[in-house]
């Protein structure tokens, strides 16, 4: 072996060995959490933090439910089959879950139907980002079921979003409905790159009419799928087809409809255009590239609602897109509030005694809103010009 070789292998050594101290002295400095109490006052004096008023669940796929209520400062283990009834012995009025899963929308309409106020997590990643602040403290906290529900009732409360019963069966199908063109999508997208050219002989023209049967199929299942699920919306929100065509949804195309449902349930909990804007994950300026945190499953809605609707090339209309995108996002948004006010919903899903985390940021101007041209002793107009909007993280 070469000297350079040797020398780069020492050099690697020491690092390893430095890195080995200082993650060892680094484990003994901090203080393992053993105990439900303990970790809640910890979150109490070190995070400033006060605990949700009710009832803070962490659900699982297979396991029992694990239930933190701050009151008793304790943890139990139910199954999610008496969740109902451990709830209304312990006279629970409010619950906050960890996030939304179709396995769970059932026992959540019990709950709703019981008249017990639902909570989701908007983002599941806050109970990891909070052990992580807690271990800055030097306070390390077990990954563990018991102790992520303890987590979950000391998140923000603008990181939570309530739930009805409407809300709920709507997006069960959505969930149907994103998994069937999910799978259209990905068969469309290998059918254009196995079929890329024209076939030449018998086997490859089989192949090809294979692709054709199965994206068909997949086809047929999407609009199926899209027609339940714009069903369903319209029943419980009473949306109408006034309503689609005002948005510029073609009345025929039933994917495009679907879309927009997607979109409407998506922008029912922002409070603000802006927050809509940015769940969309649409940037408003070309300063700071820096990604922001977005819905990705929104962005593609609105991207294929848009294509649809205002019949976009993306080979030769590119630049059109996002704003296209936004006067949707707008429409959709403004729809979405009159929906609420028409039905006497308030304001929707905010958390109690809390703002929604999509507020913030400027007011949204029209591109087409520019100051008036300046004349002589005559002051300009006062309407602002079109301006980057906050993008930060909802």
């Amino acid at each position: 072996m070469s000297q350079t070789g040797t020398a780069k292998k020492a050099m690697r050594t020491k690092e390893e060995e430095k890195a080995t101290k200082k993650e060892t002295t680094t484990k003994k400095e901090l203080i393992r959490v053993n105990d439900v109490g303990e970790l809640v006052e910890y979150c109490k004096t070190l995070l400033g933090r006060k605990p949700f008023e009710g009832a803070a669940i962490d659900f699982h796929p297979k396991k029992p439910s694990f239930i933190f209520i701050p009151t008793e400062v304790s943890v139990t283990k139910v199954p999610t089959e008496g969740l109902l009834d451990y709830l209304q012995k312990k006279g629970v009025q409010r619950v906050l879950i960890d996030a939304l899963n179709k396995k769970r929308v059932p026992i959540l309409l019990q709950l709703c139907g019981a008249g017990i106020e639902v909570h989701v997590l908007r983002r599941p990643i806050q109970i990891e980002r909070m052990r992580r602040e807690l271990r800055n403290h030097k306070i390390e906290v077990p990954k563990s079921d018991r102790f992520d529900a303890v987590l979950l009732a000391f998140t923000s409360p603008k990181k939570w979003m309530k739930v009805d019963s409407r809300f709920l069966k709507c997006w069960e199908v959505m969930v149907r409905w994103r998994d069937a063109e999910r799978s259209y999508q990905r068969q469309d997208q290998l059918f254009k790159t196995n079929n890329s050219k024209e076939p030449t002989n018998d086997e490859e023209k089989m192949s090809r009419r294979q692709d054709e049967v199965l994206l068909a199929l997949l086809d047929e299942a999407q609009k199926y799928a899209a027609q339940i699920f714009v069903e369903i919306v319209k029943k419980n929100y009473r949306i109408t087809e006034e309503d689609f065509q005002k948005l510029g949804t073609v009345t025929d195309d039933i994917v495009a409809k679907a879309y927009t449902c997607e979109v409407l349930l998506e922008v029912l909990h922002c409070d603000t255009l802006i927050g809509a804007i940015n769940k969309a994950g649409i940037r408003l300026s070309k300063e700071g590239r820096r990604p922001f945190i977005h819905d990705g499953r929104l962005s593609h809605a609105v991207h294929q609602l848009a294509l649809r609707v205002y019949h976009l090339d993306l080979n030769n209309q590119r630049g059109k897109i996002t704003f296209r995108k936004l006067r949707l996002i707008r429409k959709i948004w403004k729809l979405s509030r009159r929906i609420l006010e028409n039905q006497g919903s308030g304001r929707a899903g905010e958390a109690s005694g809390a703002g929604p985390p999509e507020k913030g940021g400027l007011k949204f101007f029209h591109p087409a809103h520019r100051a008036g041209p300046a004349k002589a002793g005559v002051a300009t107009n006062t309407r602002p010009r079109f301006k980057a909007l906050n993008t930060r993280p909802y």
